[in-house]
């Protein structure tokens, strides 16, 4: 490690931390913003947000507001913007899958979490809010997978690539 990374009177740690933060290029104020976003956005319940997730946000910060409505009014049209958003993404994207996960929205190609995001994008272009959706990550067949959540009034609605049509949890 260059000697310059080191203050007098300050562990190896630290300087450790200097050092590499300089050698990703990210100052510090960006590494704070990723761990704030981190606390602050919606997903499932028990479940981290996965760093993909933080790092689309801190690039396309006015999609993820802290703030906002976390349920929506369940209604025949919003229903059936749920449902064509899910079979035009779904029909639009051709999955593949990444070397480097980037999350990306409106993708020609891409994995899961490209289907999320740009579900996510379409719906809040259509007006439900940002805060009214979450992501739930799982397994399938021993790799991660992601959906989109959108919180209703008549339920959950989770929007999948793996499947063809909408699954409704229902709310308890």
């Amino acid at each position: 490690m260059p000697e310059n990374f080191r203050r007098r009177g300050e562990g190896g740690a630290v300087a450790f931390s200097r050092w590499w933060t300089w050698m990703l290029g990210l100052p510090s104020v960006v590494l704070a913003a990723i761990v704030w976003i981190g606390t602050e956005l919606p997903s499932s319940a028990g479940s981290s947000v996965p760093m993909g997730y933080n790092l689309y946000c801190l690039r396309h910060i006015d999609e993820c507001p802290s703030r906002g409505p976390h349920i929506v009014r369940l209604t025949p049209a919003l229903r059936a913007l749920i449902v064509r958003v899910q079979y035009q993404v779904n029909s639009e994207i051709i999955p593949r899958r990444e070397d480097v996960d980037v999350w990306q929205a409106d993708v020609r190609y891409g994995d899961c979490d490209d289907f999320v995001m740009t579900k996510r994008r379409r719906l809040i272009k259509a007006g439900i809010p940002p805060t009214a959706m979450g992501i739930s990550v799982f397994k399938v067949h021993g790799v991660n997978h992601v959906t989109l959540l959108v919180h209703t009034t008549g339920g959950i609605f989770e929007l999948d690539n793996l499947r063809r049509d909408v699954l409704v949890r229902r709310r308890f």
